[in-house]
């Protein structure tokens, strides 16, 4: 995994860096493929840069990613 660093010392991560750290920390992909309203072998196939994904569900699975993401940094703000 390739993890860069920004200029203020903060990590920067890309939106599959984050979601694999998910999964890493006990977060199924059988709830996130929920939560994205994809089939699991779709969430599945584009974590791990497989073919066959429409553009369509990459555009999906990155809001909703994304939307996860905002949630879980609200949650850590308090």
């Amino acid at each position: 995994m390739y993890i860069t660093y920004s200029m203020r010392g903060g990590i920067i991560m890309t939106n599959k860096q984050k979601l694999q750290f998910f999964v890493d920390n006990g977060m199924s992909l059988s709830y996130i493929s929920k939560r994205m309203n994809v089939n699991i072998t779709t969430l599945s196939k584009w974590l791990h840069n497989q073919k066959g994904i429409s553009t369509k569900n990459e555009e999906k699975l990155l809001l909703v990613l994304q939307d996860i993401i905002d949630k879980f940094q609200q949650t850590l703000e308090g």
